[in-house]
């Protein structure tokens, strides 16, 4: 009931190609969802893939290519050979002229930058249903050459001309000459326009990211998923495509540092980190965005401390994510900070002994009262302690009670619980 089959009689079929696991299954899960689209199969190679085609044949085949295009261009050639009438849908993180060549040569339908994210693929993958619905190829504007709904492509995938020219092997002064020729066939008076005007006729394959409710007052424009290929993340996955908030992910396989500004768009774009590594905070860099750590494990005091002085603002446990993240998200985007009760638990010991402080910082001990600290973190009894330091059990009663009060502790228990959250014992060791 309710759902929209192809003159065939039947769904769109769509097999999907990826290596990336977390990719394949997100997009799978996406799909599912929709009233057009039937998912025959998701596989990691491309000796799956046309086991796949040959066994379910597929309408539509959503090839990721990762970092370059050439190497898959093999296996597209042999799937368009065998099935002649599959729509190819390619993504790409780089392309280059000759990469470009070849994909016209083997006869690619669509190329789609991965940096559009999720949600500039589903529109394409509708555009690409509606045209199999009506059995007529993806609508474009008559008038146009080969040549120039490259160009308005490229240029809408946020391609200089510097770079367009690089592509089509042409010079930069002829693709400026192109592109004002595709402005006069479009009616249209600058790029922009220009852009606006393509995908509504169904040219360029790319719509502006929607902005999730979530994010309205934040001016968020969608997030970015990053950390290794664990459960953790595909559960994020799942929780941010339940509330249709758009992310797109990063892997972290190549050398460059994660450009979060060419993600961005006009909007600011938190960081969700997953299980985070040395590597990762270094990827990141210096960039000013907002960053939610989710963890597998509790985080140590210093991890948490180490976070949060990156620009952390948010620590959510791997298993409250189904209940918590999407609300942290949004407090973030808030601006607030908001920690788990299992990483906050030494933070608001710290700060309820701060509150007894009067200048705020941390309580000065005197050496007497160091070497007793040192002592009851190693276990010794107040007798111990006073043969290994050499003064008399008194002594070290009496400076033992001084310490409690600079602690606002009771007993010893509470005295080494309060040191560990103010950081005091890795001060003291030599």
């Amino acid at each position: 009931m309710g759902q929209v089959s192809t003159p065939g009689g039947h769904l769109v079929r769509v097999a999907i190609r990826s290596s990336r696991r977390l990719f394949r299954d997100t997009l799978a899960v996406c799909l599912a969802g929709q009233p057009e689209f039937t998912v025959v199969g998701h596989v990691a190679d491309d000796a799956a893939l046309l086991g796949l085609c040959d066994l379910c044949g597929p309408d539509l085949v959503v090839y990721d290519a990762g970092a370059g295009v050439a190497e898959a261009l093999r296996a597209l050639r042999t799937l368009r050979t065998r099935f002649g009438r599959v729509r190819l849908v390619v993504i790409y993180e780089r392309l280059s002229p000759e990469d470009l060549a070849g994909s016209r040569q083997v006869g690619v339908d669509t190329l789609i930058p991965c940096s559009h994210g999720l949600d500039a693929l589903l529109m394409l993958l509708h555009q690409h249903a509606d045209a199999l619905r009506s059995g007529a190829p993806v609508p474009v504007p008559g008038g146009l050459s080969a040549q120039e709904r490259e160009i308005i492509t490229l240029t809408a995938a946020g391609h200089p001309v510097s770079r367009i020219a690089e592509l089509l092997t042409m010079t930069p002064f002829a693709v400026e000459n192109c592109k004002r020729r595709i402005y006069q066939k479009l009616s249209v008076t600058s790029q922009s326009h220009a852009t606006a005007r393509a995908i509504t006729l169904g040219l360029v394959n790319r719509a502006p990211l929607p902005r999730a409710r979530v994010y309205a007052a934040g001016g968020l424009s969608l997030a970015v998923l990053c950390g290794p290929d664990v459960p953790a993340r595909y559960d994020v996955a799942v929780a941010l495509l339940a509330e249709h908030i758009p992310f797109v992910t990063d892997s972290g396989n190549d050398d460059e540092g994660l450009d979060l500004w060419d993600q961005a768009g006009s909007g600011t774009v938190p960081v969700i980190l997953v299980d985070p590594t040395p590597e990762a905070w270094q990827r990141l860099g210096d960039a000013r965005v907002p960053i939610m750590v989710v963890t597998s494990r509790p985080m140590t005091r210093g991890e948490t401390l180490d976070a949060l002085g990156r620009g952390a603002v948010s620590i959510v446990a791997a298993e409250r994510i189904g209940e918590a993240l999407v609300p942290a998200l949004t407090l973030a985007a808030a601006g607030h900070l908001t920690i788990d009760p299992a990483a906050a638990n030494w933070l608001l010991a710290a700060a309820g002994t701060h509150a007894g402080e009067a200048d705020g910082g941390l309580p000065e001990l005197t050496i007497r009262e160091g070497d007793i600290l040192r002592s009851i973190a190693a276990g010794h009894s107040v007798r111990q302690t006073a043969r290994s330091l050499g003064i008399a059990e008194k002594t070290v009663e009496n400076t033992q009670a001084r310490l409690f009060r600079k602690l606002g502790a009771r007993n010893r228990a509470g005295a080494l619980a309060t040191a560990h959250a103010l950081g005091l014992l890795e001060l003291l060791d030599p």
